[in-house]
């Protein structure tokens, strides 16, 4: 009996041996699938990530994008109104030249040319408040706001304007009608 025993304590530790190999074995194995897990959590962490940056800088992007579309369809939307202004304006300037021939064929002042000065004068008011402005027509010539229909000798200088044959228009910075002058040579 004590052999069996003896045998049974040398299988015992003979099993025992083969558990702890198996256990050595599969914590071998948990560590590597641990390092795997571990590396496929990484890799996919990282994957993410980059994801995510690429999200955030599209909708960045996105962002910029919608900020210059907005920009620019109110830009667009001004310089609309702008022509529309522009347009209307264009055909109300000879009713304005037309009152002001009325006011200077008139000899004698009276009520009914004070009536038309103050008419012109509320019409030019009215305007301005939509950027339109008289072309300056006191200095030197400019080609970029005066036309020059005429020139002639003149005592001033060259260049000088002598007279004005059709006030010119500004609106917004824009020359929409040039004056009509003659020029000093």
């Amino acid at each position: 009996m004590k052999d069996n025993e003896e045998n049974l304590n040398y299988n015992k530790s003979a099993e025992d041996i083969e558990v702890e190999e198996k256990d050595l074995e599969n914590e071998d194995l948990c560590e590597n699938e641990s390092e795997s897990i571990d590396k496929d959590v990484n890799n996919k962490e990282e994957a993410v990530n980059s994801e995510i940056d690429d999200l955030k800088d599209s909708l960045k992007r996105l962002q910029a994008d919608f900020i210059n579309y907005k920009n620019r369809t109110n830009r667009e939307r001004q310089q609309s109104i702008e022509l529309a202004n522009e347009s209307l304006i264009l055909k109300i300037l000879p009713i304005i030249d037309d009152l002001d021939r009325a006011i200077d064929t008139k000899k004698e002042k009276d009520e009914f040319s004070d009536g038309i000065e103050l008419i012109r004068d509320n019409l030019l008011l009215s305007l301005k408040e939509f950027g339109l402005e008289e072309v300056d027509c006191s200095d030197k010539f400019d080609p970029n706001y005066h036309h020059a229909v005429i020139s002639e000798e003149s005592d001033k200088g060259s260049d000088m304007i002598l007279e004005v044959f059709q006030k010119g228009y500004i609106l917004n910075n824009k020359c929409i009608r040039p004056s009509m002058v003659k020029v000093s040579k």
